[in-house]
């Protein structure tokens, strides 16, 4: 058996599957928050070479192609290369499960400005009229981003969930305003999601 088909079987637990353990390279399989997305991507690429059907012929057909694996790469990738996927599932490592809504509802309520933050920032989107407006609302988001992400490096690694839980609340509706964002038009309605 290979290399990688034990790391497969290794990295499920009965509950939640650690991704950071598909990419021992990258992660030198830790829990990280602050990830090289170069070695990610190149990590990833050389694992699903190996998992690919093509690479996995024997002449006594004892390894088959497993569909499965490769999903499971896929969404390991997925799941770390995005800053707020990542830190969900770090959390989710961690006993916080913010996919559940009474979890999200009760980190979201620590934070009575976020609400009123979020209203400014919808209206002025609102009032956007053109692209060249757009951009310094953009510009502004993701130093939004930027700064949640550095705060959300220093409290993994103080290993501070719970607040981590709260500032990963904010880095999701930044993210959803940079969708918001990327998918502006004049006229559009602004459609903010939670």
């Amino acid at each position: 058996m290979s290399l990688l088909f034990k790391r497969f079987q290794s990295v499920k637990t009965p509950q939640i599957t650690n991704f950071f353990k598909l990419f021992p390279k990258t992660t030198h399989s830790k829990i990280l928050f602050q990830i090289d997305p170069k070695s990610l991507r190149k990590e990833y690429r050389s694992l699903q070479q190996q998992l690919h059907p093509d690479s996995n012929i024997s002449h006594d057909d004892s390894i088959k192609y497993d569909d499965s694996k490769s999903s499971l790469l896929n969404k390991g990738y997925t799941t770390l290369k995005s800053s707020l996927l990542r830190s969900q599932h770090i959390l989710e490592l961690n006993g916080i499960d913010l996919s559940k809504d009474e979890v999200s509802k009760k980190y979201s309520l620590k934070d009575g400005e976020l609400l009123f933050e979020i209203l400014d920032i919808h209206e002025n989107l609102e009032n956007v009229n053109n692209e060249q407006e757009l951009e310094p609302v953009k510009l502004e988001n993701d130093e939004r981003i930027a700064k949640s992400e550095a705060i959300l490096n220093d409290l993994f690694n103080k290993q501070d969930y719970e607040t981590a839980a709260v500032e990963t609340i904010r880095l999701r509706y930044w993210w959803n305003i940079d969708n918001a964002i990327k998918n502006w038009e004049p006229g559009k309605p602004i459609n903010l999601t939670h």
